[in-house]
């Protein structure tokens, strides 16, 4: 089939291609060249593989990498911690992202993981400020999911904890509890003002 073969050829020409590809593309020929034709599996795999190694594909990642921000990659850092606390989307991903501060995804994978309604809802509350102030006394809800504490007195000790949930005041404290001599970590929709 020529066109298979006119499209394999130009491929090999692009400057661009790493050494597997070209491996690949090399071996797509001969196979084209012996028995006429790509299977429909090999002839899907060559098309992806000419679409990431289009100019215009190569152009546009550039131009995502050289906009890459500061900002964005804490957003991605913020986004993978969320990922790691709420298993199981993305996270092998998220733990390479954690462990490796120059990584840039795709513009495409950055879309997926940090535009979506539940990180955006995290970013919003890492942005908010503190609803009780370092050294203020609040009151553990009796809703709180830690039974232990409910109803209890405590002095805040740290208010800017890692978010770990999508849900509204999920930014975490840590606290002193009256009469203990341990911190707690809990999230703000589980405090309230003490009105002492």
């Amino acid at each position: 089939m020529p066109v298979q073969l006119e499209r394999i050829e130009k491929l090999l020409e692009n400057k661009d291609l790493n050494d597997s590809s070209r491996s690949f593309a090399k071996s797509l020929l001969e196979s084209t060249k012996k028995w006429g034709r790509l299977s429909p599996k090999q002839w899907s795999a060559f098309e992806r593989m000419e679409a990431r190694f289009d100019p215009k594909v190569i152009a546009e990642r550039q131009n995502w990498t050289d906009s890459w921000t500061d900002e964005k990659a804490k957003n991605l850092r913020v986004a993978a911690g969320y990922y790691l606390q709420n298993p199981p989307y993305f996270g092998e991903i998220a733990a390479k992202i954690v462990s490796d501060e120059t990584y840039v995804p795709s513009a495409k994978l950055y879309r997926k993981m940090v535009e979506n309604k539940y990180v955006q809802k995290v970013l919003a509350t890492c942005a908010s400020e503190p609803v009780f102030a370092i050294g203020s006394l609040v009151k553990v809800r009796k809703t709180s999911r830690n039974h232990r504490l409910r109803d209890r007195i405590a002095m805040v000790v740290d208010n800017n904890g890692e978010v770990k949930t999508s849900a509204k005041g999920g930014k975490t404290y840590t606290i002193l509890p009256f009469g203990e001599s341990n911190t707690i970590q809990i999230e703000e929709r589980w405090l309230k003002r003490h009105r002492g």
